[in-house]
């Protein structure tokens, strides 16, 4: 893929975060703030519990209960090793690798990224665009110079 083809694409795909109506379409309704982000302070978190704590002042409750639901895959998926289909949810940027991904692994669903390994798979998967993030602030600083 030619680089200002990619590029584009990732330019779009934070576009599409940032975008209220695609949002609202994926149930995101309550909130009148974006994009989300968060201070430096937050990338520090080492614990999963303190996480969680954190996602709910920030009322993603419900996609906390949405992304804990499993189901089994139909077909002869189940016999290749994905047995379990599990919902994607919010996308949690950091600017460098810290203590907070490893603390993410344990709820499912929600994912983290280093602002430099961003692409527009993780920020859109499957190609529908609307993904909720959340940005820790070091991360934005980074952006600016990233995908011009």
């Amino acid at each position: 893929m030619n680089k200002t083809e990619k590029r584009k694409a990732i330019r779009s795909a934070i576009a599409s975060t940032i975008n209220k109506e695609l949002l609202q379409k994926k149930g995101f309704s309550s909130l009148n703030y974006l994009p989300l982000v968060i201070e430096e302070r937050f990338e520090n978190i080492t614990k999963t519990k303190e996480v969680i704590a954190l996602l709910e002042k920030l009322h993603l409750q419900k996609e906390l209960q949405r992304t804990m639901k499993k189901s089994i895959r139909s077909g002869k998926g189940k016999m290749r090793g994905n047995k379990y289909k599990i919902k994607k949810g919010p996308l949690i940027i950091v600017s460098k690798a810290c203590p907070l991904q490893k603390a993410l692994k344990n709820i499912p669903g929600f994912d983290s990224c280093i602002i430099n390994q961003l692409n527009a798979e993780v920020l859109s998967p499957g190609a529908i665009p609307g993904r909720l993030v959340i940005w820790s602030l070091p991360s934005i600083e980074k952006l600016k110079g990233l995908f011009t």
